[in-house]
């Protein structure tokens, strides 16, 4: 799913059944660090825990040059829940531009 497509998704029964990661536009924080901001989406059918959204960033050559990992906020999310994350990047220069994201996460089993 591309993130042209996802601005007309109108209802979760639309969306693919995983946890979806979209980034956000990145840019610059306040000290002028590269910054990537983005969602979470639950859509599995089950409630999730423990969850990391990691992202990749390739250089021009398509060789990843950085691999870094977050916990999005909240990091416990129920069956739709929507939770955000914020990569600040203090030992990378460039833009972030070429990067790649995924999530990890742990089905929540404690009411099973």
């Amino acid at each position: 799913m591309s993130i042209e497509q996802f601005p007309e998704i109108e209802t979760f029964q639309k969306l693919p059944r995983k946890v979806i990661v979209k980034g956000g536009s990145s840019g610059k924080d306040s000290k002028g660090r590269p910054e990537l901001r983005g969602i979470v989406i639950n859509n599995i059918g089950h409630s999730i825990r423990d969850t990391k959204v990691s992202l990749v960033i390739f250089d021009k050559q398509e060789i990843p040059v950085l691999n870094k990992s977050t916990a999005p906020n909240p990091s416990h999310l129920p069956q739709g829940g929507i939770g955000s994350f914020s990569f600040v990047l203090e030992d990378y220069e460039g833009e972030i531009t070429n990067y790649y994201l995924y999530a990890s996460w742990k089905y929540d089993d404690s009411e099973w």
